[in-house]
């Protein structure tokens, strides 16, 4: 006869004590995140006869750092997190949004230190700098940090959720060598800030495909708006007006409508195949107007989902054990946008 599971068994799987395992599995509290994890966990994979799903007593506070709603893409983002309350209001998690500017290092730095300090687990979309990476590499020896869209490797985080921006780099190239054809011409990179490790390695795949299989694209600038779409609008039109062979653009950041200005102002002789990312409805519209060419989409409400539940996880507020953190690489064109 098969034995019966009990609290001894899951307190020594756990390493607990047998009044821990109560307390957490009775709502008590006063159990350390790293025990509760553990006795949960444990409860789960020995499949203990109790009723594990009942909301724990202990909330668990997620911050987010990310750039201000203001960028589409960090809008979207914001709805998915601000989902995210309901979808894990019955394991007790809830998620704060909190946001920096990227011209305020000072100041992010002591965001990051701050919301480490009084929350459990954070979630982050920042550029790449000495001072961040030191700053998070405090707050994840004692918390679990989740970079999300771009990756700081160097930071302790416990994992990255995203594209291979890379990869997503050089479908960008490819598609732009195969659609502005064997006559050629120049092509401009616009990116917001190189200090984001991903911008970084999408402009790093997309070169290194011109280099190897569209040698008729030239790649003749990187442009750096640090963020500013209106940027954008002048810095791709100064190019623009001096130049008239520019055959692409490819637009790491925001700004696409700065850009389809700039390229109505400055109208070439030839079509130019405009190529960039994240299928916001903004992009959606000049997508289906026939301005955008292609959107390499990185999927912003999977990428919440995914981190949270890497978290959730964590805390042992899910039993999920297969979780995928490098999301699909999507192409959209007009015809399959809607």
């Amino acid at each position: 006869m098969k034995k019966k599971i009990g609290v001894i068994d899951v307190a020594q799987a756990a390493d607990v004590s047998p009044a821990t395992v109560d307390r957490v599995l009775n709502g008590r509290g006063g159990v350390s995140p790293d025990k509760e994890r553990r006795v949960l966990e444990w409860a789960r994979k020995l499949k203990l006869d109790r009723n594990l799903q009942r909301r724990p007593n202990r909330m668990i506070r997620v911050g987010v750092i990310m750039q201000r709603p203001s960028n589409p893409f960090y809008e979207l983002l914001g709805q998915a997190f601000a989902k995210a309350n309901q979808d894990y209001f019955d394991v007790n998690m809830l998620v704060s949004q909190h946001y920096f500017d990227i011209q305020a290092l000072d100041d992010t730095v002591k965001l990051i230190l701050r919301l480490g300090s009084q929350l459990d687990a954070l979630i982050v979309v920042l550029q790449d700098h000495p001072q961040i990476t030191s700053a998070l590499q405090k707050m994840t020896r004692r918390i679990p940090v989740v970079t999300l869209a771009s990756d700081l490797p160097h930071s302790g985080r416990m994992s990255y959720v995203g594209l291979d921006n890379r990869a997503a780099g050089r479908v960008a190239g490819d598609l732009m060598g195969r659609l502005v054809g064997p006559a050629g011409g120049g092509i401009i990179v616009v990116s917001g800030l190189q200090q984001f490790i991903g911008q970084g390695e999408r402009e790093m795949g997309f070169r290194t495909v011109l280099a190897e299989r569209h040698p008729q694209c030239q790649l003749l600038a990187v442009l750096e708006t640090r963020e500013q779409p209106e940027q954008a609008e002048r810095l791709v039109g100064e190019v623009l007006s001096r130049r008239q062979n520019i055959a692409g653009i490819y637009n790491l950041s925001s700004g696409d409508r700065e850009i389809a200005r700039s390229m109505k102002t400055f109208r070439q002789d030839k079509p130019l195949t405009f190529i960039t990312h994240e299928l916001t409805p903004e992009r959606k519209k000049l997508l289906i107007d026939g301005v955008i060419d292609i959107v390499i989409d990185q999927n912003p409400a999977l990428e919440v989902a995914t981190a949270m539940a890497l978290i959730a996880r964590h805390f042992g507020r899910t039993d999920v054990m297969a979780i995928n953190q490098t999301t699909p690489i999507n192409i959209y064109t007009r015809e399959n946008c809607w």
